[in-house]
């Protein structure tokens, strides 16, 4: 009965160690950074936006469903996380 506790306890230990010692390292990212990243998208989309209206004037709808698609872009990968 004690040496299946031992075996059993030596067991979990190691089970233990093996997943606190995992190989993969964690990496924390500053909220300036994503901030940063959210502006640059932002700013981005805007240019593009602003291009598009110059090449395809003003009444273009392809311009404002294009600028939307970049705003749920920016927002989807930087600026909600």
């Amino acid at each position: 009965m004690r040496r299946s506790f031992v075996i059993y306890f030596a067991a979990l230990v190691f089970a233990l160690a093996l997943t606190l010692s995992s190989p993969f390292t964690t990496r924390t990212v500053n909220s300036a950074d994503l901030q940063e990243k959210c502006d640059d998208c932002n700013i981005r989309n805007n240019r593009q936006f602003e291009h598009c209206l110059t090449v395809h004037g003003i009444n273009e709808q392809r311009c404002y469903d294009q600028f939307n698609e970049g705003v749920v872009h920016c927002f989807r990968n930087f600026c909600e996380q």
